[in-house]
């Protein structure tokens, strides 16, 4: 539809979106107030009203009670019909990506990952932490666990991983191939120990993911478990078609 058959509140929410886009409104920065917009638009207070409604629901802006319609930076989404890196999702989208604390040592497989990976208790495996930074905020704090004959002396690779992606240099220094990859999402809100990582309150809404990695030939890789802020970052699932039990019974 173009936007010249839209409703005059959609129109309006078009352009104020255009003008965030573009950089003439950026993150923290005031938007006039209604009355203002309503005067630029002409238009009602609750035409306005309406498309501000449509820019906070697509995360463009918050309002705060006594300060007013502040723009705020939008969350990143991370399609989950692809393996994709924490940091390679944001860059996509055009955000820059920083590291904060960063840990690479060999430590023996906690027993979950150990059953995960196909370990005997014990076995040794490759432990990278780190706290990924966008925008100035810490967002995610990222846990991976990875077999260590197939990453030889990844410990010598950690200034590379402050600016790249884990799986982008799996990919260039190893010449690895991830092929597939099993993940669970869930939400929770934050406690004592992800306030302190993220910098955040408590009782703030995150996802904790868990990830296994398998290469080509079937062999389980990698686990990645993370903690993100779930104001910052969602997941899009892209569905097709019906199952076929669904549609026998329909014949």
């Amino acid at each position: 539809m173009a936007h010249n058959d839209l409703p005059l509140y959609l129109k309006i929410y078009h352009q104020l979106r255009e003008e965030i886009e573009s950089g003439k409104y950026r993150v923290g920065d005031l938007l006039p107030s209604e009355e203002e917009l309503a005067e630029t638009f002409q238009a009602s207070r609750t035409t306005i009203r309406n498309a501000l409604q449509e820019l906070e629901k697509d995360n463009f802006i918050f309002r705060k009670r006594g300060k007013g319609t502040i723009v705020q930076e939008p969350k990143t989404a991370q399609n989950l019909n692809y393996i994709s890196s924490f940091t390679e999702t944001l860059r996509s989208k055009g955000v820059e990506v920083a590291t904060g604390t960063l840990t690479v040592e060999l430590v023996p497989a906690p027993p979950k990952v150990a059953g995960a990976l196909d370990l005997e208790r014990g076995e040794l495996v490759y432990l990278v932490q780190r706290t990924r930074i966008a925008g100035g905020l810490p967002i995610a704090f990222i846990t991976n666990y990875l077999l260590p004959r197939m990453v030889p002396d990844l410990e010598k690779k950690k200034e590379a991983l402050r600016t790249k992606g884990l799986y982008q240099l799996l990919e260039e220094e190893y010449g690895l191939r991830l092929h597939r990859a099993v993940e669970t999402i869930e939400a929770y809100l934050s406690g004592p120990l992800e306030a302190d990582l993220l910098h955040i309150p408590e009782k703030m809404p995150l996802f904790h993911t868990v990830r296994v990695v398998y290469l080509e030939d079937g062999i389980p890789f990698e686990v990645d478990i993370s903690v993100i802020r779930a104001d910052k970052y969602e997941y899009k699932v892209f569905l097709e078609g019906r199952p076929k039990e669904n549609r026998r019974s329909l014949k």
